[in-house]
């Protein structure tokens, strides 16, 4: 764990353009709510903001890299 945060902070960095601290920073705001009504559970989320889309899609990198 001590040598993978050095490692999946470059990562960021790198594919992105965004400092660590930019990304946290961004990403903290955006979570997902689940609510349950009766026995139906809704989730609810903000949508990403176009930037932040962006970046996620920088990370994960091309479709079938991983």
């Amino acid at each position: 764990m001590v040598f993978a945060a050095p490692a999946i902070t470059r990562l960021i960095e790198d594919r992105t353009g965004w400092s660590s601290k930019k990304f946290v920073r961004t990403a903290r705001r955006y979570r997902t709510v689940a609510i349950r009504v009766g026995q139906h559970t809704v989730t609810a989320a903000d949508p990403l903001p176009d930037d932040l889309r962006d970046a996620l899609k920088l990370i994960h990198g091309p479709e079938g890299a991983h």
